[in-house]
């Protein structure tokens, strides 16, 4: 990990001031590129501009789904925006729950999967300590990085990541980062390895 910092340079995580509004935002863009997601989203905010729990709920479906949102994802958005209302997603008091208890919390909305609300505690939070095993991608970058042999339940990440606390997130930022250089696609090892030019 050491010599991928040294060829990546410094990676920072930034949190958002608007945790709800990043939540709504992440179940649009599901399943959609990112242009169309660009798209929806910023027809969303041409008429709801406060993206806030009350505005939404006050908001009529339809003229949410004439900017493009699916049904599905227009009743996962009102199910987070009742619980945070409710109190059982507490996205106002979020220094007082830890990761655990929040991931809890998240994954009890609709269209919130373990996924989802890790990548929400990392890069909206800027939670340091978060490691998805779900992630392939960094399942893959880590086999790479760490030279593992093929393993039948594939969890590279739990092998590797074991030093990495509390720190899991900037390591998690690391590997992402190898793969889209093509650093894990180079079929070098990582001491072999040069400084990628989109570092």
């Amino acid at each position: 990990m050491a010599r991928l910092i040294e060829l990546i340079g410094e990676l920072t995580l930034t949190p958002s001031f608007r945790p709800y509004e990043s939540l709504v935002m992440s179940i649009i863009s599901q399943q959609l590129s990112a242009k169309a997601a660009l798209t929806i989203k910023t027809r969303v905010k041409a008429i709801i501009p406060a993206i806030t729990p009350e505005d939404v709920l006050a908001t009529d479906e339809e003229a949410i789904r004439q900017c493009g949102v699916s049904y599905p994802k227009i009743r996962y958005i009102r199910d987070l925006s009742t619980k945070v209302l409710s109190g059982e997603v507490m996205l106002d008091q979020l220094q007082d729950v830890d990761n655990a208890e929040l991931l809890k919390q998240l994954t009890s909305v609709k269209g919130i999967g373990v996924w989802t609300a890790e990548m929400f505690l990392l890069f909206t939070l800027g939670r340091p300590d978060i490691l998805s095993l779900g992630d392939a991608g960094l399942q893959r970058a880590a086999r790479w990085l760490h030279v593992l042999p093929e393993r039948q339940d594939k969890n590279y990440l739990g092998v590797a990541a074991e030093g990495w606390a509390p720190y899991r997130s900037f390591a998690s930022l690391y590997l992402w980062r190898a793969i889209d250089t093509g650093l894990v696609d180079s079929g070098l090892p990582v001491e072999a390895c040069e400084k990628p030019l989109q570092a």
